[in-house]
C-alpha cells in the first residue's frame, strides 16, 4: 500500500516519538521504493513507523542512494532529535503570574535539569519570609539543587509591597485565612497555572515555606487541602494563631491560643475544603532554631500539636488519641563542623510516620543547612530542604486512611 507511492527523499517521521531504550529496525517495503523503520517502544509506549527512501529510487531525474547503514544512522539520528524534544536538559527559570478573583502574584518556577515534560511530576511550592524575593529563598534554601536531584518542579511566589510593606505573607489576617479568599486563592491559582503547562503529579503537591511564609503553608495546609498532601514549617506558626497585626507580633514572641482549639478550627475550615474528595490526614515537618531571636520556639511545639490533634480529628472525626502530640521516637546528632540537633517523629496508631519536629541548637531566624550563610540561612544544621523532601515522600501515601 505504501510501496505504490512515490515520495520525496527526505524522511517522514510520525508526531509520536518512541522512548528511549526503544529498540529500532529498518527492513524493506516488499514492492516499495521505502525502507519502514519501525520503533518498539519500553512498556507501553506505542510502535512508531518511520518512511525513508529506499536504497536506489528515482525520482524524476534526481538518482537518490543511501547504504543500509547509513539509513540506520540516520534513522538514530532522527529518533534521539526527536525524543530529547521532549525534555529539558538543563534546569532552567520560568518566569509567569496567576490572577484570581481576588489579585494576582508573579512567581519563579524552577524547572529541574532532566526534566521530562512527558512524565508528571511532583511539585513544591516554597513560600519566601518577610523582606525576602522569591530567587533569596531559592539560594537559601539550596531547595532547587534538591529538584535537580530528584525531578521535581519548585514554584517560589512573591509577595508585593503593595500587599505587605515588607513582603510578608498576611497570614495573621482573617481574609488571607480562608478558601477562595485573599492570598490563598491566588497561591492556588498559581498551582493550577503551573498544572495547565506542565504535567503535574496531582498526589505529590507540597508546600513549605519560612517565617511568614511557614505560617502562610500552614494556612495553605488548611484552605487547600484537597490540592497539597504534606507541608514543611521552617520557623512558622500554627493555624490561625494570629488574626491581626498586633495578635501576630505576640505570639511570635510568646507563642499563640492554645493548639489544640486552634486544631478543632483547622479541622472545621478543611471539612468544608476537600471538596467532595475523601478526608485525608495532612503530614506536616517542622524545622525551628532554639536560638531563633524573632519567633519562639514555642511555636514549633504547637504546629505540631495543631496538627496532630486536626489529624486526630480528621480520621474519624473525634479527638480519640489515634494522633498523639508525643513524640514515638526521639534521635539526637550533630552536624560535622556544625550544630547538634533533636529529631521527634509521632506516628499514628498504626504506627506511620506522620509528623516530624527537628530542633536544632544555635539555629536562629534561618534556613537550616544552607548551602552558605546569610541573613535566613545557616550552612551548620541539617539539610532541611533535603529532610522535607524526604519526609514528602515518605509520608504521602501513609497520609489516606
Amino acid at each position: 500500500m505504501v510501496g505504490a507511492e512515490r515520495r520525496p527523499p527526505e524522511a517522514v517521521i510520525s508526531s509520536t516519538a518512541p522512548r528511549r531504550g526503544a529498540t529500532i529496525s529498518v527492513a524493506p517495503l516488499q514492492g516499495a521504493n521505502y525502507f519502514a523503520v519501525v520503533s518498539g517502544g519500553l512498556r507501553s509506549a506505542p510502535t512508531t513507523s518511520y518512511y525513508l527512501p529506499a536504497l536506489r529510487a528515482d525520482f524524476g531525474k534526481v538518482r537518490y542512494s543511501m547504504s543500509a547503514q547509513q539509513i540506520r544512522i540516520f534513522v538514530i539520528l532522527i529518533v534521539t532529535l526527536v525524543s530529547l524534544a521532549h525534555e529539558i536538559r538543563a534546569g532552567e527559570w520560568v518566569n509567569g503570574t496567576a490572577s484570581s478573583a481576588t489579585g494576582s502574584r508573579n512567581y519563579s518556577l524552577w524547572v529541574p535539569s532532566g526534566y521530562d515534560k512527558r512524565k508528571p511530576a511532583p511539585l513544591v511550592m516554597m513560600l519566601h519570609g518577610c523582606m525576602q524575593k522569591p530567587r533569596d529563598l531559592a539560594t537559601t534554601s539550596g531547595m532547587n539543587t534538591v529538584a535537580d536531584k530528584h525531578k521535581f518542579l519548585v514554584v517560589y511566589p512573591e509577595q508585593t509591597k503593595e500587599a505587605n510593606g515588607l513582603q510578608c505573607w498576611n497570614w495573621f489576617d482573617t481574609k488571607h485565612q480562608l478558601r477562595d479568599s485573599g492570598e490563598p486563592s491566588i497561591l492556588a491559582a498559581i498551582v493550577q497555572q503551573i498544572g495547565s503547562s506542565h504535567r503535574i503529579d496531582a498526589k505529590r503537591i507540597y508546600v513549605a515555606g519560612i517565617s511568614a511564609g511557614a505560617a502562610m503553608a500552614v494556612v495553605m495546609g488548611v484552605t487547600y487541602p484537597d490540592v497539597f498532601s504534606a507541608i514543611g514549617v521552617s520557623s512558622g506558626l500554627a493555624f490561625k494563631a494570629g488574626t491581626d497585626v498586633q495578635g501576630g507580633l505576640t505570639v511570635m514572641k510568646q507563642g499563640g491560643p492554645d493548639p489544640t482549639q486552634q486544631a478543632l478550627l483547622a479541622f472545621k475550615a478543611m471539612g468544608k475544603n476537600f471538596k467532595g474528595k475523601s478526608a485525608r490526614r495532612m503530614p506536616v515537618i517542622v524545622f525551628h532554631g532554639d536560638a531563633d531571636p524573632y519567633l519562639n520556639p514555642v511555636n514549633a511545639e504547637q504546629v505540631i500539636v495543631q496538627w496532630a490533634t486536626t489529624n486526630d480529628y480528621l480520621d474519624d472525626g473525634r479527638d480519640n488519641g489515634s494522633v498523639k502530640s508525643t513524640s514515638a521516637k526521639l534521635v539526637q546528632g550533630v552536624v560535622p563542623a556544625g550544630h547538634s540537633f533533636t529529631r521527634y517523629l509521632y506516628n499514628d496508631r498504626s504506627g506511620r510516620l506522620l509528623l516530624e519536629k527537628w530542633i536544632v541548637k544555635g539555629l536562629g531566624h534561618a534556613w537550616s543547612g544552607s548551602p552558605a550563610a546569610g541573613p535566613f540561612g545557616d550552612p551548620k544544621g541539617p539539610n532541611a530542604s533535603e529532610e522535607m523532601w524526604r519526609f514528602f515522600g515518605e509520608t504521602s501515601r501513609a497520609s489516606h486512611r
